[in-house]
């Protein structure tokens, strides 16, 4: 045989081989994850797959919610809000949500925790609140759509260090409420701090999407509300905030509230972009706040005044337009937008 016939020979040989190996191995059975670790997750109950190996979870199994604690199932019930707060515990931990269903219940939040809800969805069928914490700190909601057909859906009184991301609200009340007291946080000296609600939706509600009262240190990125009864997003007596896009669409149409209102003394609030179409007014701000700059305002097509700054100090909007009134009164304020503008 010449060398050229013995080097052919052997490089067949070797190919072979080789595919065997890659034949063998597409056709292996994937171990890593048995069946046994796999849970139905999605909206409800439904057939997605995910790994049941979070430390604390919540998840389906047939028609109940099994609940796990540092990696033990503890318990199962027929009832979803019951299992949440079962695995809530008394906090100080990361709690995953991993299946959707109904809330006969309100979900009771404790300190040092963190939800992730995983885009479930959850339906909200009793009166409260939603999600409630009357006390301390931290707190953080994630990923999750709730429904309700009345009542708040997430309120905070007294808890600093809280924050809510990529949250959609459809029906109920107020969607998100943060306040420094329960009943009084107008007062002198009542304040939570460290406030983040970001990436978060409100539609179709009664009332306010986002409202808070008493919070010093409040930054948000994107909020939208949509066919909200009242204010789009309402920050009462909120200082040294930062937001960046407020988008409202008809918020409180033929009414007095705004697709955002700064109202109770705000001071030193900061927003880049406000988008308002069909709200009963655009940008409001009023009753002693100071220091507050909206960057741009695009405001079409509101019942009443698209721009009132009223008695207010240093409050600005510098740039953008409206087709509808604007009203400015106050030392060091203004609205440097043109009119009659389309959107």
């Amino acid at each position: 045989m010449t060398k050229s016939n013995f080097f052919l020979a052997s490089l067949l040989k070797v190919t072979a081989f080789a595919a065997v190996i890659v034949i063998a191995s597409c056709n292996k059975t994937d171990s890593s994850l048995s069946d046994n670790a796999l849970v139905t997750s999605g909206t409800g109950k439904s057939s997605a797959k995910v790994s049941a190996a979070y430390t604390n979870e919540v998840r389906a199994s047939g028609n109940s919610y099994v609940w796990r604690i540092n990696g033990v199932d503890q318990g199962s019930t027929s009832k979803l809000a019951d299992a949440i707060n079962n695995c809530i515990g008394t906090g100080n931990r990361d709690v995953h949500v991993i299946t959707g269903g109904n809330l006969s219940a309100q979900i009771n939040l404790q300190p040092g925790l963190n939800l992730y809800f995983h885009n479930n969805i959850l339906a909200k069928k009793h009166n409260g609140y939603g999600f409630f914490r009357d006390g301390g700190g931290p707190i953080g909601i994630f990923d999750m759509t709730l429904t309700a057909s009345q009542g708040m859906g997430i309120r905070t009184s007294r808890a600093s260090n809280v924050t809510i991301q990529n949250v959609k609200i459809i029906g109920g009340s107020i969607g998100i409420r943060i306040d420094s007291h329960p009943s009084r946080p107008y007062e002198d000296g009542r304040w939570v701090k460290n406030i983040d609600v970001s990436n978060c939706t409100f539609e179709n509600g009664s009332s306010h999407g986002l409202e808070t009262y008493g919070v010093d240190g409040f930054t948000s990125t994107t909020i939208i509300a949509k066919n909200m009864g009242e204010c789009g997003v309402l920050l009462n007596k909120t200082i040294n905030g930062t937001m960046g896009t407020v988008d409202a669409f008809r918020c409180n149409y033929g009414g007095g509230y705004a697709g955002l209102r700064l109202a109770n003394t705000c001071e030193r609030v900061t927003i880049n972009q406000l988008f308002a179409r069909e709200c009963g007014r655009g940008y409001f701000v009023l009753s002693g706040s100071n220091n507050c700059k909206l960057n741009n305002a695009q405001v079409f097509d509101t019942s009443d005044a698209g721009i009132w700054l009223e008695n207010v100090v240093a409050c600005t909007v510098e740039a953008g337009c409206t087709n509808e009134g604007v009203y400015v009164t106050g030392d060091r304020s203004y609205a440097n937008v043109t009119q009659n503008c389309t959107p």
